[in-house]
């Protein structure tokens, strides 16, 4: 077995390579992803809804083939229900499958108040609606947005087709535009655009941390395991935080 020190179980939104990918670059030796997916195929209440309606079914199957513990991506299905859903959706999950699971969304908060950022610019591939509701989200969740900026995509098939260097440049151009504003953090969700192999090269160049999804996915589920490995080269949160 592969995963001979754990299996870490992930629900994403939609058929993605991306995370996949990040989760070998960075993950300690020993660890293995159980990749299941929903059918959010745009970021729209409608798609969102169905993806909720799908979860326990895939958590179910997850905890059914031995991961040890589930990760729940698709955050923006979280955003309409309001601050502390993503808790209550971890927490009836955990209950259904018997697994220690714990939702993207949290991890992102989480994450950023481990790093001491309270002043947020979001950074994210999504159109602006999504990102106020994601700002609503955080400001009920305690943090101050000071700052926003979208990359405009709905689909989810056309934010997985956003290259590195398109990211890399749309990022800093976002910085650069509310730099003034005191940011003490970046938060970047969405775990189906090629960000987390850029986080050091983001912060060396802009001086804050950033956390993105698939980076917060990683460190909960370590921070879950007891699993305590240096992590170098992709940022301050796996570097310095576990």
């Amino acid at each position: 077995m592969y995963g001979w020190r754990a299996r870490i179980g992930s629900i994403a939104a939609t058929p993605s390579d991306i995370f996949p990918y990040e989760f070998y670059q960075i993950a300690p030796a020993g660890l293995t992803i159980m990749p299941t997916s929903l059918s959010i195929p745009q970021v729209k209440e409608k798609d969102l809804k169905q993806g909720r309606d799908e979860i326990e079914a895939s958590a179910k199957g997850l905890a059914r083939e031995g991961a040890d513990v589930i990760i729940l991506g698709a955050a923006p299905m979280l955003y309409a229900l309001g601050p502390g859903s993503d808790r209550v959706l971890s927490e009836r999950i955990s209950k259904l499958t018997g697994v220690p699971t714990i939702s993207n969304q949290t991890a992102m908060m989480d994450a950023l108040r481990a790093l001491d950022a309270a002043k947020i610019l979001i950074a994210s591939p999504f159109v602006k609606e999504t990102n106020q509701k994601l700002k609503a989200f955080l400001e009920g969740s305690g943090f101050k947005v000071v700052g926003m900026g979208g990359f405009g995509k709905v689909k989810n098939a056309d934010i997985n087709r956003i290259t590195r260097q398109e990211a890399y440049h749309f990022v800093k151009s976002a910085f650069n535009s509310h730099k003034s504003k005191e940011i003490q953090g970046i938060l970047m969700p969405c775990a189906n655009w090629p960000t987390s192999l850029l986080v050091k090269k983001w912060e060396t160049d802009l001086g804050v941390p950033v956390v993105t999804s698939n980076l917060a996915k990683l460190w909960a589920a370590l921070k879950v395991l007891g699993i305590k490995d240096k992590i170098s080269d992709f940022g301050s949160l796996l570097s310095t935080k576990l």
